[in-house]
């Protein structure tokens, strides 16, 4: 065989291995924002995920703030979505509120070259359009290229490689970036209206951050959301930048458990609490709190089996989680040792709240244009 034959085999290594780690490396464009955020996944079946996210080329994992027991009593700390699991998904949020002074930083910065974006973002943002509208003239080039060596020396690997390598090619193209779309592209960084095609018919109204092919995502919308919260939850609790949280845990009269919780709140817009809920356990409350205002709920017959060996002089037990805002002494770290002697109870609550939405464009569509 003759040099040229290992030069052409040689390009053909080259080019597939620099594909697959094209492919390996490479993430949606709008998902890849959300990368390290603690987010609320909604899937259409309208369960809900709450963790911090890592984004995958091929789908992405909610790492849990704690242990949790699964439907066969397995320990599991973190929820995987492969592509098919992706396709369920009706929508994605990121609460301010829910955010770490870190995430909080780079949420801002996001908002800010959203709002006012530099030179920088522009210029890169126009390459990415270049290279989108002519990712197929290069492709057809490429083609082009590969016929022509099919006539000269090597030309056996290259007539039947030649489909294999203009794929390959207009692979790593893609990289560069999604499917240009000339409607969404003037109203990036505006403020728009965007509806979910669904039976709710969900608006969201706020500033047109990005999209791909798949997603969309719409910055700083009011969200108004039935919500839920773990009270067992204890890094979710602390991350809470709105809602403060102290319990005394102590034993009543009749040798039952009595938990007080009290909930203290710092929202601009009214927090409607609506009932806390457990395995056997309902507790109503359906009480409005406005800004700075609290309320003392007794949470009382407790499962006894889950403090039979908690040390009785330990008691009453006292702790808070408190926003990091207003937040001073000892680290949120400390209490985590309460947790377990904690019920799986759940605050379910209704409140307009300020937040990020990533939607699929299989659901979602740009309506109109906003002020």
């Amino acid at each position: 065989m003759d040099n040229l034959f290992f030069i052409t085999l040689g390009f053909i290594f080259l080019g597939a291995l620099l594909s697959n780690l094209t492919k390996w490396r490479k993430q949606d464009r709008v998902l890849k924002a959300i990368n390290g955020f603690h987010t609320t996944i909604e899937m259409q079946s309208c369960k809900k995920i709450w963790g911090k996210t890592t984004i995958h080329s091929n789908g992405m994992e909610l790492h849990f703030s704690r242990e949790i027991h699964n439907s066969h009593g397995n320990v599991v700390n973190s929820y995987i979505l492969y592509r098919e699991d992706i396709d369920q998904i009706r929508a994605i949020y990121r609460y301010q509120n829910e955010l770490s002074e870190e995430n909080i930083n780079l949420r801002n910065r996001e908002l800010k070259d959203t709002f006012s974006p530099s030179l920088w973002p522009r210029v890169k943002r126009r390459l990415n359009i270049f290279f989108n509208n002519f990712s197929d003239a290069i492709g057809e080039a490429l083609n082009v290229f590969l016929t022509r060596m099919k006539g000269g020396k090597g030309g056996m690997i290259f007539s039947t490689q030649g489909d294999y390598l203009k794929k390959m090619g207009t692979t790593a193209l893609s990289a560069v970036g999604n499917a240009y779309d000339p409607i969404l592209e003037q109203y990036i960084n505006q403020r728009v209206v965007v509806r979910l095609n669904d039976e709710t018919k969900d608006e969201f109204c706020g500033f047109l951050k990005e999209y791909s092919s798949a997603w969309i995502s719409v910055l700083d919308c009011h969200l108004t959301k039935n919500k839920e919260l773990a009270l067992d939850d204890i890094e979710h609790l602390t991350l809470l930048r709105d809602m403060d949280f102290s319990y005394m845990l102590y034993e009543g009269d009749d040798d039952h458990f009595i938990l007080e919780v009290i909930i203290r709140y710092f929202g601009a817009r009214p927090l409607e609490l609506i009932e806390i809920v457990g395995k056997k356990y309902h507790r109503p409350i359906n009480k409005t709190l406005k800004h700075e205002q609290s309320i003392s709920l007794s949470l009382e017959n407790l499962p006894n089996a889950a403090y039979e060996n908690l040390a009785e002089d330990l008691l009453p037990l006292e702790f808070e989680m408190v926003g990091s805002d207003r937040r001073e002494g000892e680290s949120p770290e400390s209490n985590t040792v309460y947790q377990s002697i904690l019920p799986n109870f759940t605050l379910k609550y209704k409140v307009t709240s300020i937040g990020d939405v990533y939607l699929p464009r299989t659901l979602a569509v740009l309506r109109h244009s906003s002020s």
